[in-house]
């Protein structure tokens, strides 16, 4: 139990660890780790198998809620240590993060030769919130001062646009329809039996 300040441990959920051959050894046992459920190997049992592909693994959050001691009336308090931090210090957007490590699993799992199982903390917190803080700089640097405004709709745009001569233009049409020149053959005139071959040139 925790007290107050103090951080939460969470229970160790044992699960099986799988061989080179596929096979499960009853002797050699590992915990969960953090490092799993981020990686999307927890699932509500323990380790996610090979048979459970279709399997969702369970979000690293969820995981730790699960596997606390936590009386029920602390579990819904949401802990936001990083909404006390300055403008300066403020982490990433968590969705964003969550996206790009979702983009390095796929590609971990992809790329490498073992499907990406035995990458170990290659990509661990430091380092997803590391390029959190670049891809948010390289994207404010991107738009600029007021490059977020083209997303933003302008006031005074509940009717609609404005009608001008350019959208008149564009509306009416003051361009006479080409019409059909007399020298080519009309389509719908041609017997669907003929053949190209034998069409006479007019």
């Amino acid at each position: 139990m925790a007290g107050n300040g103090e951080a939460v441990v969470p229970e160790t959920v044992s699960g099986p660890a799988t061989a080179d051959d596929g096979s499960t050894s009853a002797q050699s046992v590992r915990a969960i780790s953090v490092y799993d459920a981020v990686a999307g190997r927890a699932g509500l049992n323990g380790f996610l198998t090979k048979d459970q592909i279709h399997v969702l693994p369970l979000a690293p959050e969820d995981f730790l809620l699960r596997r606390t001691t936590l009386p029920e009336d602390l579990v819904y308090r949401s802990y936001d240590a990083a909404g006390e931090l300055s403008g300066n210090d403020r982490l990433p957007e968590s969705e964003m993060v969550k996206a790009i490590h979702s983009y390095a699993s796929d590609f971990y799992s992809s790329a490498t030769v073992d499907k990406g199982m035995y990458d170990f903390r290659s990509l661990d917190e430091t380092a997803l919130l590391a390029m959190g803080i670049l891809l948010e700089e390289a994207v404010k640097e991107a738009l600029g001062e007021g490059g977020d405004m083209a997303l933003v709709e302008p006031e005074g745009l509940e009717r609609g646009l404005g009608e001008s001569k350019m959208t008149r233009h564009q509306v009416k049409g003051r361009v006479k329809p080409m019409t059909r020149s007399k020298d080519l053959p009309d389509e719908h005139n041609v017997d669907p039996d003929e053949s190209p071959v034998k069409k006479t040139r007019r």
